[in-house]
């Protein structure tokens, strides 16, 4: 088995190279020793590899006496729902995400919708690498369920605000968002231009990672033709998902963040908002200027829903690659909930969307996340010190969250070791175009002096 499919958070790699049905049998059966659970909720998305991987961890699941409950093909988002609405001990949904269509892998979750830390998912690594489980007594049970109907009538439970008749185009991309899409959003009042929405693992019009601009032209080309106000884009498993306005150009997930978390904090008794270090100031601002305040806590989406799970007074997390975390469904990450967020928070706004995005661009310079390889990630820490030692003697607030960050007046930026890859990342920003230019370029011959 490779073990380099066992990654930060979830289990990912090439279909059938590096991770094959054999692989997903063992995965089944770790899973339900580690677990200690009497049943768990299994899912799958649209990859054409997905349903025999799914039929050999449900087998590997069984085998080992644990009970499946099988919701089939859902998305990530109604996975994530299900298990934390029910009493099964756990989960497994078989899916890539955003990642092209030859790669699969599985996303785990223990009882209520708990993810896995870093260190857990290392001990189920070590169990299904030594491969010494006990034999069950008996097989577990089988059992199918459908969960969209009562995912679907959570999300539409959060409309809480009348939304504009705006004219809008969701691209599911053929993955998992297209089972939900019409249902969820008739009786809105918004006029829907749905496309894509057929799942299909062959996703034969894009990739389905909406970050990547190639993969959000035809969306634009659609906006254009029909004149619409917004467009909204979701990933293959449909918890992450971008916006993009009447000109198809995306609206950065920063500012997308701060409209909702502005909103969640105007409508709720809670008033704390949980972001990720690389997230620009615009969130800061407008939190607090509805009454709110920020906690800032390391990268990507799993360290922000177990923050979520320990801190009750949370209304809302978001992490910058598109992924808002909502505590009402369990801490679920959730591309269309956030989507009919945004709509009613921008619904319930006197300024248009187009007006909230010209003083973003006037206040806030953001520089897009720039990534440098290291062949020796020892030379990473060296830069990480240089760097350290050099702003803090020039004053800056040093902050070590995730990686090094350095805070001044009128910029700051982060600089991390991916935990995934062989780089350094940096994420920067500044109060005008000059200053982030100018700091970018600094940091730049720093790092590569």
């Amino acid at each position: 088995m490779n073990e380099k499919i066992f990654k930060t958070y979830d289990i990912r790699g090439d279909y059938p190279e590096e991770l094959n049905e054999e692989t997903a049998y063992a995965v089944g059966r770790a899973f339900a020793y580690y677990a200690k659970a009497k049943s768990i909720i299994v899912g799958r998305d649209t990859r054409l590899s997905s349903p025999s991987l799914t039929e050999a961890l449900i087998k590997g699941t069984t085998d080992q006496g644990v009970d499946v409950i099988d919701i089939g093909l859902c998305s990530t988002s109604c996975f994530y729902f299900t298990v934390g609405d029910s009493e099964a001990g756990g989960g497994v949904i078989t899916t890539a995400s955003h990642a092209p269509k030859k790669i699969n892998g599985f996303k785990l979750v223990f009882k209520g919708n708990t993810s896995l830390t870093k260190e857990q998912l290392l001990g189920l690594k070590k169990i299904v690498l030594e491969n010494k489980l006990p034999t069950a007594a008996s097989k577990g049970k089988i059992t199918k369920q459908d969960s969209a109907d009562a995912y679907v009538q959570a999300v539409k439970n959060s409309i809480k605000e009348k939304i504009k008749p705006l004219k809008v185009v969701m691209d599911a991309g053929n993955g998992t968002a297209g089972l939900y899409i019409e249902k969820i959003f008739q009786d809105t009042g918004l006029s829907i231009i749905p496309i894509f929405l057929k799942p299909d693992g062959n996703f034969p019009n894009h990739e389905t990672n909406p970050k990547i601009p190639k993969n959000r032209v035809k969306l634009k080309e659609k906006i254009i033709t029909e004149k619409a106000d917004l467009g909204f884009m979701f990933d293959g498993d449909a918890d992450r998902m971008y916006v993009l306005d009447q000109n198809g150009e995306a609206i950065d997930p920063n500012l997308v963040m701060a409209v909702i978390a502005e909103y969640m904090i105007i409508n709720s008794a809670k008033k704390k908002v949980v972001v990720e270090v690389r997230t620009s100031r615009v969130v800061k601002d407008w939190v607090e200027k509805a009454g709110g305040n920020i906690e800032v806590i390391s990268a990507w989406t799993i360290p922000i829903k177990l923050k979520m799970k320990d801190d009750k007074g949370i209304v809302f997390g978001g992490e910058t690659s598109g992924h808002y975390i909502f505590p009402e469904l369990h801490e679920t990450d959730d591309g269309i909930l956030a989507a009919l967020t945004f709509l009613q928070a921008i619904s319930a706004k006197v300024e248009t969307i187009d007006e909230i995005i010209k003083k973003f661009n006037e206040k806030y310079f953001v520089l897009e996340e720039t990534n440098f390889e290291m062949a020796d990630m020892a030379e990473a820490d060296k830069i990480l010190e240089k760097l350290k030692n050099k702003y803090s003697a020039a004053g800056a607030q040093i902050l070590n969250i995730d990686g090094l960050s350095v805070v001044f007046p009128n910029w700051w930026f982060n600089l991390r070791k991916s935990q995934a890859e062989p780089l350094l990342r940096l994420n920067l920003e500044a109060n005008s175009q000059e200053i982030m230019k100018a700091k970018r370029d600094e940091i730049l011959a720093l790092i590569r002096s």
